[in-house]
């Protein structure tokens, strides 16, 4: 990794499920109508990521409280057929890593590739991928966390935090 950053924190959110709508119409509004949704019965998003459109229609994925994972879904689901999505998929057994640094990360040369080649090699496999400029996040299964958090703190030195 060149540009070596200071790195400072790996965080741990056991306390998350991960919803997928797939096959979204890609239009503009249609992420307003999902979060809008969710703000409508007072459940916090914790993290989203889209994909890009492929032959007009794109997949939203976002994680909720586990504690609003049911009232999630039953908007999930009715969304589903409001939107005219293809399906939906939703995943309680995961848990999402954060590398936090104690400077802005996104001229760091190599975190990125650094971070899912650790992950790679003792084939853990990433979900999903958020970014953003002093942070790396990605949702994990909870099955691979303790695997997980060794070697992401020993490579880097990192002090874990649970946010339970």
């Amino acid at each position: 990794m060149s540009g070596k950053a200071k790195l400072v924190t790996l965080r741990i959110r056991r306390t998350e499920t991960m919803i997928t709508l797939i096959g979204v119409p890609d239009v503009p509004g249609v992420a307003a109508t999902v979060f809008g949704a969710m703000a409508e019965k007072a459940i916090p998003v914790t993290m989203i990521v889209q994909n890009a459109p492929d032959a007009g229609s794109a997949s939203i994925t976002f994680t909720v409280l586990r504690r609003d994972q049911e009232a999630a879904l039953g908007i999930t689901r009715e969304l589903m057929e409001r939107l005219g999505a293809e399906g939906w998929m939703n995943d309680d057994q995961v848990v999402r890593l954060s590398v936090l640094g104690g400077e802005l990360l996104e001229e760091v040369v190599g975190l990125a590739g650094e971070f899912f080649s650790i992950l790679a090699a003792e084939r853990i496999n990433v979900l999903a991928i958020n970014t953003t400029a002093d942070v790396v996040s990605c949702i994990i299964e909870d099955a691979n966390l303790d695997k997980a958090v060794d070697l992401l703190s020993r490579q880097f030195g990192l002090k874990v935090e649970v946010i339970s």
